[in-house]
């Protein structure tokens, strides 16, 4: 029986680094998703008819995309600077 997802995956003392990682990527999409769905509801979609399911489905979409754009230019410049 496994007691972990990332067992194999990766070296034991880095476990606790890459959940730290992955619940931080989780948590400013989801922030940047419902910011981001709020503030186009009231400037935008509200007043073009959008249905309230493909909103969310929209803001989570942007949301993805923003993080994980930042994700790369945040691994990108921690990169430069080791070198």
């Amino acid at each position: 029986m496994r007691s972990s997802s990332l067992k194999g995956i990766v070296a034991p003392h880095l476990k606790g680094v890459v959940m730290n990682g992955i619940l931080k990527f989780v948590r400013g999409w989801l922030v940047f998703s419902v910011l981001w769905g709020v503030f186009m509801w009231f400037m935008s979609w509200q007043a073009q008819g959008k249905e309230i399911g493909m909103a969310i489905v929209m803001s989570l979409y942007a949301g993805l995309i923003y993080q994980a754009l930042a994700t790369m230019i945040a691994r990108y410049k921690a990169r430069k600077q080791q070198a």
